[in-house]
Formats: C-alpha cells, structure tokens, sequence
C-alpha cells in the first residue's frame, strides 16, 4: 500500500485495519483496536521512519502482512521521526513459526544500506513489492 499522504498512527492503524480485514475474516474496528492496544503497551517503531506493527488473533491458519510506504509519514510519536516503512502482521498462534521468520526477514532486508534509497524511489506498489523481493537475505532451508 503505498499512502498519498501523512497521517497518526490512529489514522494509519485505522486503514491497516481495513485492509487487512477480509483477509483476516474479522471486523474492522476489532483489528484497528488490537493495533492501538499494542502500540500503547510497546512502540513497534524499531528505527528512525521504520516500524512493525504485528499482533497475534485468535482463532487457526491466518497470516497476512501488509505492506505500507508513507512518503510524507506516520508520526507514531510526536518525539519520534516519522514512519515511512510499515510492515504490519497479523496472524494466529499456530502461524507463530512463519511470524518470527516474516520478522527475521524484514530484518534483514531493512539492515540494507540501500534500502530507505529503494523503498523510496519505488514508482508503485508492484516496485515497492519488488524491493522487498529481490533484497538479498538468508533463505530458510
């Protein structure tokens, strides 16, 4: 998802919510609120304009991430920079496995020196998709 314009995180979480949420099979306003109460227990911002907002859901077999540039920026924080790479996850507890290697792998692809430059010049949504899939990292065997 590539936002036009800068927004709060209330904001941000709002539209996470919306578009994640048939994927999910739950309501809107269910996910919007998860999002909110994680962030208020602990920030997901883990470096200047990055952040990975993910929350575990009940119930079996759900996974999705979702994407986000904000060329203008998420202001999570008034003290913090603004976010302008957001990974947001959500899945199940059975799905906890491919969670923590989805994490290991935005890890690594972020880590890139060359990263911010790419994930900010990307034309689209599909060169946004292609930066993260032609980033060199360790593959799982």
């Amino acid at each position: 998802m590539d936002l036009k314009q800068g927004m709060d995180k209330d904001e941000f979480f709002n539209i996470a919510a919306h578009a994640l949420c048939e994927t999910l099979d739950m309501h809107p306003s269910d996910l919007n609120r998860m999002l909110k109460e994680r962030e208020a227990d602990v920030t997901t911002v883990l470096s200047p304009g990055l952040a990975v907002p993910h929350i575990i859901i009940e119930g079996e077999k759900k996974f999705s991430i979702l994407l986000t540039r904000c060329k203008q920026g998420i202001v999570f924080d008034r003290s913090t920079p603004p976010v302008y790479a957001s990974f947001v996850l959500v899945g199940t507890r059975d799905e906890r496995r491919f969670h923590l290697s989805a994490l290991s792998a935005i890890a690594q692809i972020v880590l890139d020196p060359r990263f911010e430059r790419k994930w900010m010049r990307a034309r689209n949504d599909q060169a946004l998709r292609n930066v993260l899939l032609t980033a060199t990292r360790k593959r799982e065997v």
